[in-house]
């Protein structure tokens, strides 16, 4: 018998977003209350620093069926293992289980029933049985859905009747006994799971963090509490008596010992519903916790314990507690919540539990039934008087099982005398109801206020308000489409200004609007259905009028005026890109199109000393949007396309689609470097050196067998070593007076990633693969930098220029400021996140600096997933002062980022950087923004070379890292003024019109249009 418990993926996409959320994650198992949130992972790719918590609930009861029923027990948490859809029904199919059990509650239950619609549909024979607060919906759960079975409660007992006793049907409730609680199998973890749960609050703790519970149930009855009412105990309207089992203190020793000695916890955190329900349990736990010798933290009350076993707690390990006030107001504690906590004694003990030396997270929700908006400002009131560490505001939400959900079914409840229906807002998701709660009475005109003073995200959010409580409005979703032109996303203006003809066929703002952005994207056709019938609605629109003159369409024509269909509009976008390297360039390329399609139809024929029939740009690490490769081949682009010379790119077979379209590349080329077999790190250098040109040389005879002309200039940026020798032989293949003029542009050295014992060899290779090249008169190299140029000259015997990188900045550079203008110090972390980037070292960087600088922050931004958790988990636990993004960020976004540091330190390692450059030093320069690099690179080269502000890192270790970083703040005026003066040199030098002169000089010194002279340009740079 094989049974999974799972709690399954819950990802809720929105492709509409404009300045909100593109993504939501849900918790779901584990959480009082689930709910779904922005979050750092993505399906199928887990990043460390979400809120997860351990599904109690589904772990103890796939421990406890495994013992008492020895079947074959899964467990699968698929939210903690941000696991996608796919990846999750792939699973199911392959195990075949017999038993699948999925624990649910109102705010997931609409996505839930439908997966497991999906999961029974594709799995018929599997019996698929539902667990938690859901269940309270009884027989119409059984009668709606494809369930074998519904357990009531916590369900190890019900679990055990299912699959070995043959029941099925609605289960009632059938809880552990204490002495029976106390006797329980250690809950499920494995060693795929283990580190994956996180809570960053209380303030305090350590990674990796177990969650754990010492008991069930809270004698309370807050309003909307859902566990101590349906899953611990059976008292959904809180009219009954409410029992609480604790575990005892061995109990709680053997799970810790079993679960720390297998997992090494570094801290514990102890969600019970209530932990601290009287002092006899805390002191009992505090023993235990002496004796682990592990750092703790606990989910409490304020009034539940005496003063002396708060101090047990802290001396015990005890570093945080949570504490819910809910309110701020004492007569909604009293007549709504029934929380039955006084605040001004509850504020007490929060000051005694600071002097103690704690950090204390404080608790709230807004939105109550009967609660008033003067009530609500009260809680702020509350909140700031407190001396809280941390704290959450949350909306109300309204959870089958809890007694909120009682009243909505009664309309009253006698315990909750104050709890109203009058005004409320019902939601079962926290988040959405923060939001609804916090602009209930926003209208349509505050949206258009928020939006006329540059507040787009706050107008984005009232009118999803406004669509959520009051359906579709013609005139919302018209602004809501304003707001996506005004963000350039084209692809979601289209759906919202569909929507907004949909709703009202007369609606001529909309109309007008959409021919507009179909007019800017170049479909002139259907821009002048959509203005037609905007003056058809409206014969006074003198915009729509002007619109049709300015596209050449008579605005008097008899044409009929029908409402343009929002679905075939749609589909002709559909392959516009959506990003904004590929919105800021699409009017550009329409503009330009004539030009480039007479350069992509065949070779052309050039008069002598005429320039290049073409530029052809070959570019095998070109792979996504974001990274110096694109930003690279954009900035030529944008470049050739003011001088109407024609550009065509090749670029590597699996390129993603948006870069390809925007650069209106060829994707054809196979990857500059072969993953090599061999277990000998010299035979592997080899195979890779040579299998790689061979690979190249295939792929270009195949892909460009008549396509380049004797005049056309082929730039191959990046020239990797790899790929010279299969360009080499590729190139010496085509007749001579077929040969294209040829440009080597080198990014690196020929022995990058290479053993050091090895270079000497590579160095004698890499010289084979050039020597096709001595003899010939049209092709010539460049490089990244001087180091690399110097290099290519000794080795290609030819002149080797260094070329600018083709800048497109749209933020401007930083304006002088000093430091005590300033009054706060912004140090910048930007990349990849790679080992060989010195991520490592910033957690103890960081720690070494805050105390002695007050006035320094740090902003650390993570391109990829290369950091390790601990290093994630430690520069998250530092709190205000040092913010986190994992977030690829291109373009004006990226350059924006950079601006905002007052200095970039890029630690990377010394022995990487020799010669190797780095896009990210020239961008920081050109914006004015002083670096700290490492001592001996090419990047303190670079530095130099324009005369910046900077400080070296002269060992690359966190000491040496932080006395780099000291220096900079020491000298931050003198140095942040050098970067200002410096950064018009870069610029004048970096950017495309520099680029693609010098590759013009250097095709007409070669081509003999200086009467012979082959002197190349730039070539004594």
């Amino acid at each position: 018998m094989k049974v999974l418990c799972s709690n399954p993926p819950w990802w809720i996409e929105n492709p509409d977003a404009i300045h909100g959320p593109g993504l939501l994650a849900g918790v779901r198992a584990g959480s009082r209350w689930p709910f779904t949130s922005v979050v750092r992972s993505k399906p199928g790719e887990y990043r460390f620093g979400d809120y997860l918590p351990y599904p109690f609930f589904l772990g103890s009861a796939a421990s406890y069926l495994a013992r008492e029923t020895g079947a074959t027990v899964a467990f699968r948490d698929s939210i903690a293992l941000r696991e996608d859809y796919a990846t999750y029904f792939a699973y199911l199919k392959e195990q075949d289980f017999d038993y699948i059990v999925i624990e649910s509650a109102s705010p997931s239950w609409e996505h839930d029933a439908g997966l497991i619609t999906h999961i029974k549909r594709e799995n018929p024979r599997t019996k698929i049985i539902v667990a938690g607060p859901i269940t309270c919906l009884g027989e119409k759960l059984l009668a709606e859905h494809p369930l074998h079975a519904a357990i009531r409660g916590e369900y190890e007992k019900g679990l055990v009747k299912v699959v070995s006793g043959g029941v099925s049907g609605l289960l009632p409730f059938d809880l552990l006994r204490e002495e029976e609680l106390n006797a329980a199998p250690t809950p499920y973890f494995d060693e795929l799971h283990a580190h994956r749960y996180w809570d960053s609050n209380p303030k305090g703790q350590l990674f990796p963090q177990l969650q754990m519970l010492t008991s069930r149930g809270c004698p309370f009855k807050c309003i909307f509490c859902v566990w101590p009412a349906v899953m611990s105990n059976d008292d959904p309207d809180g009219t009954g008596v409410r029992l609480v089992r604790q575990l005892s203190a061995d109990a709680v020793e053997g799970i810790l010992t079993d679960l720390v000695g297998r997992y090494g916890y570094k801290c514990v955190y102890f969600d019970d519903d209530t932990f601290n329900l009287g002092d006899r349990h805390v002191r009992a736990i505090c023993g235990v916790m002496k004796r682990i010798g592990l750092p703790w933290s606990a989910m409490c009350r304020a009034d539940t314990i005496s003063r002396e076993t708060w101090g047990l707690m802290r001396e015990s390990g005890c570093f945080g507690v949570k504490i819910g006030f809910e309110s701020g107001n004492q007569w909604v504690i009293d007549n709504i919540v029934r929380k039955k906590l006084d605040l001004e004694k509850a504020r007490d003990v929060v000051c005694h539990i600071k002097s103690l030396g704690m950090t204390v997270h404080g608790t709230f929700t807004v939105g109550l039934p009967g609660e008033t908006s003067e009530q609500m400002a009260d809680t702020e009131r509350y909140r700031k008087s407190l001396p809280l560490d941390t704290y959450q505001e949350s909306g109300t939400a309204e959870i089958e099982g809890s007694p909120l959900s009682s009243l909505r079914k009664s309309g009253s409840l006698e315990k909750y005398a104050g709890a109203s229906l009058d005004g409320y807002v019902g939601e079962n998701d926290g988040t959405r109801k923060m939001r609804l709660v916090a602009l209930r009475d926003a209208g349509l005109a505050d949206a258009e206020r928020c939006r006329k003073y540059s507040r787009p995200a706050l107008a984005e959010t009232i009118c999803l308000n406004l669509l959520e409580t009051g359906g579709e409005d013609a005139a919302v979703l018209n602004l809501l489409g304003e707001l996506a032109l005004d963000a350039r996303k084209t692809d979601v203006a289209v759906r919202y200004f569909g929507r907004a003809i949909k709703a009202d066929a007369d609606c001529a703002v909309a109309c007008r609007n959409l021919g507009f952005l179909l007019r800017d994207q170049g479909l002139l056709e259907e821009a002048a259905s959509c203005l037609r019938r905007a003056l058809a609605i409206d014969p006074g629109d003198a915009k729509a009028r002007e619109g049709l003159v300015a596209i050449g369409a008579d605005p008097d024509d008899d044409m009929p005026a029908g409402a343009t269909d929002q679905a075939a509009l749609a589909a002709k976008l559909g392959a516009l890109s959506v990003t904004a390297w590929g919105r800021n360039m699409l009017l550009a390329l329409r503009e330009k199109e004539r030009v480039i399609e007479a350069s992509l139809s065949a070779p052309v024929a050039s008069a002598p000393g005429s320039g290049p029939g073409r530029l052809v740009v070959f570019d095998h690490g070109l792979r996504f949007l974001a990274g110096h490769h694109f930003a690279y081949d954009l900035g030529v682009l944008k470049e050739c396309l003011k001088r109407e010379l024609p550009v065509e790119f090749y670029v590597y077979a699996e390129c993603q689609p948006e870069a390809v379209q925007v650069l209106r590349a060829k994707a054809v080329l196979m990857p500059c470097q072969y993953t090599s077999q061999s277990s000998d790190e010299y035979c592997a250098c080899l195979e890779d050196f040579l299998l790689s040109g061979t690979m190249t040389e295939y792929n270009l005879f195949k892909n460009l067998r008549n396509d380049l002309g004797p005049t056309d200039l082929v730039f191959v940026h990046t020239a990797h070593p790899q790929i010279v020798r299969g360009i080499a032989a590729w190139y010496k293949a085509l007749a001579r007076d077929k040969r294209p003029y040829l440009c080597l542009k080198f990014q690196n050295h020929c022995y990058r990633f290479v053993a050091v014992e090895y270079r000497a060899l590579m160095r004698s290779i890499f010289r084979l693969a050039l020597k096709p090249f001595l003899d010939e008169d049209k092709v010539f190299c460049a490089a990244s930098n001087r180091l690399i140029a110097s290099q290519i000259r000794r080795v290609a015997e030819k002149p080797c220029p260094v070329f600018p990188v083709p800048l497109q900045l749209e933020v401007p550079a930083k304006p002088y400021k000093s430091r005590a203008e300033k009054g706060r110090i912004v140090i910048g972390y930007a990349g990849e996140g790679r080992e060989e980037q010195g991520v490592s070292l910033l957690p103890d960087v960081i720690e070494a600096l805050l105390p002695t600088y007050p006035d320094l922050t740090f902003v650390v931004q993570l391109a990829c997933r290369y950091a390790d958790t601990v290093t994630m988990a430690r520069l998250y636990a530092f709190g205000d002062r040092v913010q986190v993004f994992e977030n690829c960020y291109v373009g004006e976004d990226f350059h924006r980022l950079l601006a905002s540091f007052d200095a970039l330190v890029l630690p990377y390692r010394p022995g990487n950087y020799v010669e190797r450059s780095s896009q990210i030093v020239i961008e920081a320069m050109a914006l004015g923004v002083p670096l700290i690099v490492p001592l001996g690179t090419s990047l303190a080269l670079e530095v130099k070379q324009f005369d910046a502000g900077y400080t070296l890192i002269r060992n690359h270790d966190a000491p040496g890292v932080a006395s780099a970083v000291a220096r900079f703040i020491d000298n931050h005026d003198e140095l942040a003024r050098k970067s200002v003066e410096a950064a018009p040199r870069c610029t004048a030098f970096h950017s495309g019109a520099s680029l693609v002169d010098m590759l013009l000089a250097s095709y007409a010194a070669l081509a003999g249009e200086r009467g012979g002279e082959k002197r190349l340009a730039g070539g004594t740079l």
